[in-house]
């Protein structure tokens, strides 16, 4: 397990930032040298704490309903369901849950009738499903992948974010 160290919190800001950014051009705002900064995000990201990518904005292809999925189902079929349902390209985000539902997705679609198909067509044929309860978003808020950036500021100063450490 790595435990990241300030330069760490500090590659990792920039990198959420412009995920683009050169290891020369974080070398040199940091006033490390290149080898450190490149030693450092192959470790960062080998360990799984780091990952680059590219994210698209679904609004932009076209995708302008999102829903929050929930859903009940048969206990020992959750793991399965969970796995069946991450596999469809509309869901975005998924998680197994305690309380009243076993399973919480987000998922984006075309317009009402790409979701009525998919509620309908491809949910409804999964075997185990019980329950499920769909919200449309109607005006996104926040969309922010950059969540860790408050975190790892907050750690690098010694503070958690939410709890007081003092």
């Amino acid at each position: 397990m790595v435990d990241p160290d300030q330069l760490d919190r500090q590659i990792i800001s920039m990198l959420q930032a412009d995920g683009r950014c050169s290891n020369r051009e974080i070398a040199r705002n940091l006033g490390v040298p290149e080898a450190t900064v490149r030693y450092r995000v192959r470790r960062l990201t080998e360990s799984g704490l780091l990952r680059i990518t590219a994210l698209v904005e679904p609004e932009r292809l076209g995708y302008t309903l999102t829903a929050v999925i929930s859903l009940q189902a048969e206990a020992e079929r959750v793991p399965e369901i969970a796995k069946t349902l991450a596999s469809f390209p509309e869901v975005m985000y998924l998680v197994i849950t305690t309380g009243e539902y076993d399973i919480i997705l987000t998922a984006t679609f075309l317009d009402q009738d790409d979701l009525y198909n998919f509620l309908t067509h491809r949910l409804a044929t999964i075997e185990g499903v019980t329950r499920s309860n769909t919200a449309i978003g109607l005006n996104i808020v926040k969309r922010d992948f950059e969540w860790v950036s408050a975190l790892t500021a907050s750690l690098a100063e010694g503070k958690h974010p939410i709890i007081s450490l003092e």
